[in-house]
C-alpha cells in the first residue's frame, strides 16, 4: 500500500500532556492529533478539514533522536479572582528532536496532496506550539506491506495483557529514552463547545529503541529502513 514518509526536525518543541497545567509535561513524540494539525496547516486547510483528516489519515511515528529535555520557566500575572499576584509556569521542552513520520490513507488523491504540501508547504510548518517551527526533510512516497510482527519501531498501542522488552536501535544514538506508557486521544468530538477528546488509547513511547512485544500485531513494513510501523 502506498504511504508517505518524511522526517521532521525541530530545535525546540513541546508536545504538552493535557492533564498538566502549572508544570506542563511533554510527550516524547508528537501525537497523531498534533501531526495531523501540522499537515492541515501546511496544506492550507481550515479547522473543519482538520477533523476530516483525523478520520482519513493513519499516522506512524518513530522518534529517532532527542538531544535532551529541559524546563522552560516564566512568570505570569493571575486574575484578581484567583488572588492576583504572580505565579511561575514551567514547561518541559524537547531540544533538537528528530522524528520519522509515516502517513497512510485509502484516498490516493489525498496522499498526493499531502506529498505536495510536504514539498511545497502553504504555511510555515510548526509542531507543538504555533511558534515551534520544524524543518521537513526527505518527503518520499513508498510502498508498505502489512504483516504480523512482534518487533515494532514506532510508538504503538498497548493492549490488555501485552508485555514488551526493548533494545537500542542498530544505529549510533547518543541519548536513549526508555519506554513509558501514556494515555493519548486520537480524535475529537467537535460537535460540542469546547471540543472534547475522544478515542483514547494507551500508547508506548520511546526514543532510539525498538520493542519486542509478547504477541504479534498487524504492522506495516518499511523495507528500506527495516522498520515495523503501527499506524494510529
Amino acid at each position: 500500500m502506498d504511504a508517505v514518509r518524511f522526517i521532521v526536525e525541530g530545535l525546540i518543541n513541546s508536545f504538552r500532556i493535557p492533564q498538566t497545567s502549572v508544570h506542563q509535561l511533554t510527550y516524547l513524540a508528537p501525537t497523531k492529533t498534533q501531526v495531523v494539525g501540522m499537515l492541515t496547516n501546511i496544506m492550507g486547510k481550515n479547522e473543519r478539514d482538520y477533523y476530516t483528516l483525523l478520520d482519513k489519515l493513519g499516522i506512524g511515528i518513530v522518534p529517532l533522536h532527542i538531544n535532551s529535555i529541559f524546563n522552560d520557566a516564566w512568570t505570569f500575572k493571575k486574575w484578581k479572582s484567583s488572588g492576583a499576584g504572580r505565579d511561575i509556569l514551567q514547561r518541559e521542552r524537547i531540544y533538537m528532536g528528530k522524528f520519522l513520520i509515516y502517513v497512510l490513507t485509502q484516498d490516493s488523491h489525498l496522499l498526493d496532496d499531502v506529498m505536495r504540501s510536504l514539498k511545497y508547504p502553504s504555511r510555515v510548518p510548526s509542531l507543538g506550539m504555533d511558534d515551534e517551527m520544524v524543518i521537513i526533510r526527505e518527503p518520499q512516497k513508498i510502498t508498505m506491506e502489512s504483516r504480523e510482527e512482534s518487533t515494532v519501531h514506532s510508538v504503538f498501542t498497548l493492549e490488555e495483557g501485552m508485555k514488551f522488552r526493548y533494545q537500542p536501535l542498530a544505529t549510533k544514538v547518543s541519548n536513549l529514552f526508555p519506554p513509558r506508557v501514556i494515555s493519548v486521544n486520537l480524535n475529537f468530538n467537535n460537535n460540542v463547545t469546547p471540543r472534547k477528546p475522544t478515542k483514547f488509547a494507551q500508547i508506548v513511547e520511546f526514543a532510539g529503541l525498538s520493542c519486542e512485544m509478547s504477541r504479534n500485531k498487524d504492522l506495516y513494513i518499511d523495507e528500506e529502513h527495516q522498520y515495523n510501523i503501527e499506524f494510529l
